[in-house]
């Protein structure tokens, strides 16, 4: 016991002498890595099982409902605000107006406010910028992206605008969405190369297996559907992209992320599967990012399948 205490104290040392080391600038890459390593290696030792033959079904954890960071969420405490088409700047001025709140009574008396939770279905202007000019730059010319639950089109629209991807399809399965898609690509002439599919992705497996060479996924399944229908469908996506070695996957937030949110083991999952491409979130993209910001082009991932 006091050689296992002795070997945490000077693991310790070692470590806040590490950051010691560190700049500013350095330190913000150093923060993810440390916070990604920790989480893979917190899976690895949970994993009693990480060397049995792997089974071609995908394993689902063990799911109490405990790191479901939506759970509880709701249609009194959250409101949806579009990140492609307001940024948090107009969100405060919109505050600021009058005409929104970032607050919400508890029991109709003024002072016993919470604070609202925000979320969006979209991808900001900024993570749009990111995800073309750095996460895929030079990655998708003359290739076929696919946008799997496209609802405005914000990735199709700003990817007709600013890459030569041959074709850019958008699988949506809401009626509503796909016909606003389909008149804005007719009205601003981006017909020649995008295209709106008005079904469930579960019935498109040859999209995924045979013709895909980018896969786009923001936020698609868990606002949208229940546990065991989001089990199956990443199932359904692992089976279908694994027959395309060299595809890429991008996922806002992370597939880790996503998949625990699913109830499903990300070790087991992506093992085989998917390989992270490390992006460079602190290259100087941007000028005058703040904090905020960086965090919000944090949640662009980009993979490769293997």
């Amino acid at each position: 016991m006091a050689e296992q205490l002795d070997i945490v104290e000077k693991s310790k040392d070692a470590f806040l002498n590490l950051l010691s080391q560190l700049n500013d600038q350095d330190f913000h890459g150093f923060d993810s890595f440390v916070r990604s390593a920790l989480e893979e290696y917190h899976s690895q030792i949970h994993t009693h099982d990480e060397h049995d033959e792997e089974d071609t079904d995908m394993d689902v954890e063990q799911h109490d409902g405990s790191f479901q960071p939506f759970a509880e969420y709701n249609e009194t405490n959250t409101v949806h605000v579009d990140g492609f088409l307001f940024s948090e700047e107009d969100v405060d001025d919109l505050c600021d107006e009058g005409k929104m709140s970032r607050n919400y009574c508890l029991d109709c008396q003024s002072r016993n406010v919470a604070p609202l939770n925000f979320i969006s279905h979209s991808a900001s202007v900024l993570q749009l910028q990111f995800l073309y000019q750095v996460a895929l730059a030079n990655k998708v010319k003359d290739k076929v992206v696919v946008d799997v639950g496209s609802r405005l089109g914000a990735v199709l629209y700003s990817g007709h605008l600013f890459t030569r991807a041959r074709r850019l399809i958008g699988v949506e399965i809401n009626e509503w969405f796909c016909q606003l898609q389909r008149d804005m690509i007719r009205k601003y002439k981006m017909d020649d190369r995008i295209e709106i599919m008005c079904k469930d992705i579960q019935q498109l497996p040859d999209l995924l297996s045979k013709e895909a060479d980018v896969v786009i996924m923001n936020n698609v399944f868990q606002f949208f559907s229940e546990l065991p229908t989001q089990q199956e469908i990443w199932k359904y996506i692992r089976a279908q992209t694994s027959k395309k070695p060299g595809l890429l996957l991008v996922t806002l937030p992370s597939l880790q992320e996503q998949l625990k949110e699913a109830g499903l083991s990300p070790t087991k999952q992506m093992k085989g599967w998917v390989k992270e491409i490390k992006l460079d979130y602190d290259g100087g993209w941007f000028e005058d990012i703040n904090e905020d910001e960086l965090e919000e082009i944090k949640q662009v991932h980009l993979y490769k399948v293997v």
